[in-house]
């Protein structure tokens, strides 16, 4: 059985139980160093009273580790079950008439919006150009909209630029329009690359981010955001009680504060993703954006018409990638790939050529 595209990374679930061992999944976007050690250890520290105990409902333990780590007031941090479910609670919360979505980008930025019967308008991204956000885009949009921008964006991994940032925060000012900004990998590149701070002095700018992915816990589930006390308090006020559970909350209060495991990620993700750039960069029958963060979108560039076509062939190292045709702005012949452990970076580099070489 060959994956075919799905939703999201990661669906290793279509799979029988029984196939599912030994499969390398670059799909999926998390840190592959592991859990955290000093969360991990309390983790296993607090586990049984954590599951024999309902959980904080407003997490104030955790938004005040979160306040620590990211040097941010309390009352600007909502905490919910993935960056996915706050990005639903802040569309209930705004209800715009219209939402703006890079393309290609994060599928859940467009369902968000349909969820709250609001119209969706493409921000159209060129190869060409590298996915860059055209800033002349902004001098049209509609009064009282929202418009989602990546940071970096997913699956091209590009930043982005504070000029350009400054130009379109400015025009989305103008029509009095809100602007989140989806941070879920910004952790990997480091806190000078977010622009969370603008919180502070700009009311309309939120801030979105999967702990999820950096933390490496995508079967607790983990995000935050940052944006006015007002904005908290009413995403608080539509979220269902309970929603993080206490292991997830345990497990964060550490890890936030754990400064070496945070600095050995973002370092042997940096040198992994450089030596990656340079090993599939060497293969000509596919073109690499190299992005910034922890993962890389490639085109095939001959051989295979298709990125499903290539995961038939690699299905018998079993190597999965993340199929990309179904991206607004993107066709099949594009795919993304992960950056995990040094062996398992290699096996794929070593697959990869054999099949299209």
């Amino acid at each position: 059985m060959i994956l075919s595209q799905s939703r999201h990374g990661g669906d290793i679930f279509k799979l029988p139980g029984g196939e599912r061992d030994g499969f390398l999944d670059f799909s999926i976007n998390i840190n592959p160093l592991g859990l955290s050690p000093k969360g991990k250890e309390a983790l296993i520290r607090s586990w049984e009273k954590e599951v024999l105990r309902y959980p904080d409902m407003e997490c104030r333990e955790l938004i005040s580790a979160l306040a620590n780590r990211y040097g941010m007031p309390d009352r600007m941090i909502t905490v919910g079950n993935g960056a996915t479910e706050i990005m639903y609670t802040l569309l209930r919360v705004l209800l715009p008439g219209k939402v703006y979505v890079p393309a290609p980008s994060f599928s859940e930025y467009r369902l968000s919006a349909e969820s709250v019967n609001a119209k969706v308008e493409e921000i159209p991204l060129s190869a060409k150009t590298d996915f860059k956000i055209p800033v002349e885009f902004f001098t049209k949009i509609e009064p009282k909209s929202v418009v989602y921008l990546g940071n970096p964006n997913n699956p091209d991994g590009q930043i982005l630029n504070e000029e350009r940032l400054k130009q379109i925060l400015l025009l989305v000012e103008k029509t009095q329009s809100y602007l989140i900004l989806d941070e879920s990998f910004v952790d990997f590149l480091g806190d000078s690359f977010s622009y969370r701070k603008l919180c502070l002095c700009h009311r309309q700018v939120i801030i979105v981010s999967s702990l999820t992915k950096f933390y490496a816990v995508p079967g607790l589930r983990i995000g935050c955001s940052f944006s006015t006390e007002e904005i908290a308090k009413k995403c608080q006020e539509q979220l269902i009680p309970w929603h993080v559970n206490g292991l997830v909350q345990t497990y964060m209060k550490s890890a936030l504060a754990d400064d070496a495991y945070i600095q050995r990620i973002r370092e042997y993700c940096k040198t992994e993703r450089n030596r990656m750039i340079t090993d599939l960069s060497a293969i000509d029958s596919i073109k690499v954006y190299p992005g910034s963060v922890n993962f890389f979108l490639c085109k095939l560039m001959r051989k295979f018409k298709s990125a499903y076509e290539l995961q038939q062939a690699l299905w018998p190292y079993k190597i999965i990638l993340r199929q990309c045709g179904n991206y607004a702005g993107l066709d099949e012949s594009y795919f993304r790939i992960a950056v995990k452990i040094k062996e398992e970076n290699l096996r794929l580099v070593n697959a990869l050529r054999k099949v299209l070489e």
